[in-house]
């Protein structure tokens, strides 16, 4: 099965790139902090949504709005 989150890798590289240090030289250990408590957490979970969702998942999403847009009439 494909996923959203491989279908994202191939051509949203810049998604998934690592977060850039901020605080580094000031202070160390907020960079860290943040990176622990905040970015990795993020990572992951964002990660595992993406895998969640198929790329079938995708496609029956995309014929449900065809759908209702095919049933608009305009006077």
């Amino acid at each position: 099965e494909i996923t959203a989150l491989d279908i994202l890798t191939a051509v949203e590289i810049s998604l998934f790139e690592p977060t850039q240090e901020t605080v580094t030289e000031a202070a160390p250990e907020i960079d860290k902090a943040l990176r622990a408590a905040v970015f990795e957490v993020l990572d992951q979970t964002v990660s595992d949504v993406l895998r969640k969702i198929t790329l079938a998942d995708l496609v029956q999403e995309t014929e449900k709005h065809k759908e209702s847009q095919a049933m608009m009439f305009y006077i």
